[in-house]
C-alpha cells in the first residue's frame, strides 16, 4: 500500500485486507511523506501492517518500488489506500498460483465505485478478458489490467525490472507488458476489488497518460523488428482513434457540448 495523504478511505481500504479470508499476507504500507493523519492510522493496527515512511515525497513508480523491496513475501499485490479489496480476492488468485507454476500475474474483475462506495459498474462488462500469452492484446488494445487486483511473483521482478519511474501515469502497463512478453498471465472472472473514481484521482492527467502509452508501444516497436512489422499498422490507427478519443472528452468536459459524445471516449 502506497499512500500520500489518504486518511479519508484509508481504514476502509486497510480493513478489507485484514477481512480477507486467506491468512498468509503482510501489508507492507509505504507512507509517501503525508502530512494528515495517515500515518497515526496506518500505526493503529498489529505487525501484520510494517509500516515504512519517506523522507520526502517521490512519484508514485519509485514509491512502489521502495513498498516490493521491503516486502517478504513470494508475491506482491497492490492495493491504493481509496480502494477496496473483497473478502475472498487472495484466497482465489492464490489457488492459481498454486495450481499453475508458469504464471507470473494473476487479476480478476473489479467494480468502479464512487467517492461513497456505491457501485457503478464492473471493469468487464462489455469485454471478455484475456488470459494466457496475451502480449499482443496488451499491446494493441490497451492495458486492460487493474493494479489493484494484479497479483505478481516477486520472482519475477528480478527478471524483468521493477516500475519505471520515468513514467508519471503509464507505470504498471510498461511493467505489465514485460511480464507478458515472456509469461502467461491468468484471470478470476470474478469481481474481487472496488475502484473508487472521486476528484483526487480523476485529476491525473489523461493526456500525459496517452502519451506515456505511446511512448511504451513505440518502444516495443523498435526492440523487434518483427513486432512492427505485425502490429505496427494497428498500433497507428488505434493512437489516431485514442487521440481523437480524447479531444472529445475534453469538448464534453470542458466546452458543455452534448454529453452522448462521451460515449466515444
Amino acid at each position: 500500500m502506497n499512500c500520500f495523504n489518504c486518511s479519508k478511505y484509508l481504514r476502509e481500504a486497510i480493513d478489507s485486507v485484514y477481512a480477507q479470508t486467506y491468512t498468509d499476507w503482510e501489508i507492507v504500507f509505504w507512507d509517501n511523506a503525508s502530512t494528515d493523519n495517515s500515518a497515526e492510522i496506518a500505526k493503529s493496527y498489529d505487525n501484520k501492517l510494517r509500516y515504512f515512511r519517506g523522507e520526502k515525497n517521490v512519484p508514485l513508480g519509485n514509491a512502489r518500488n521502495l513498498a516490493i523491496e521491503s516486502a517478504k513475501g513470494e508475491c506482491v499485490a497492490f492495493l491504493d489506500c481509496d480502494d477496496v479489496w473483497l473478502p475472498e480476492k487472495l484466497e482465489k488468485q492464490m489457488k492459481l498460483f498454486d495450481t499453475k507454476p508458469d504464471v507470473m500475474l494473476v487479476y480478476s474483475d473489479s467494480y468502479f465505485i464512487d467517492s461513497a462506495g456505491n457501485k457503478i459498474k464492473t471493469a468487464f462488462e462489455t469485454e471478455k478478458p484475456a488470459r494466457g500469452y496475451v502480449f499482443n492484446e496488451l499491446l494493441c488494445r490497451y492495458n486492460f489490467i487493474p493494479l489493484l487486483t494484479a497479483i505478481i511473483r516477486k520472482e519475477v521482478f528480478i527478471e524483468v525490472g521493477l516500475f519505471n519511474p520515468q513514467y508519471k501515469m503509464a507505470e504498471e502497463y510498461d511493467l505489465f507488458l514485460r511480464i507478458a512478453y515472456p509469461y502467461p498471465i491468468d484471470y478470476v472472472g470474478l469481481p474481487l476489488a472496488k475502484y473508487r473514481i472521486h476528484d483526487d484521482n480523476f485529476s491525473r492527467n489523461l493526456d500525459v497518460g496517452i502519451k506515456e502509452v505511446f511512448e511504451i508501444m513505440n518502444e516495443w516497436l523498435h526492440k523487434d523488428p518483427e513486432i512492427k512489422k505485425e502490429y505496427g499498422y494497428r498500433i497507428k490507427i488505434k493512437k489516431m482513434k485514442r487521440y481523437a478519443a480524447l479531444y472529445i472528452f475534453y469538448m464534453v468536459k470542458y466546452m458543455h457540448l452534448p454529453k452522448w459524445l462521451a460515449k466515444f471516449y
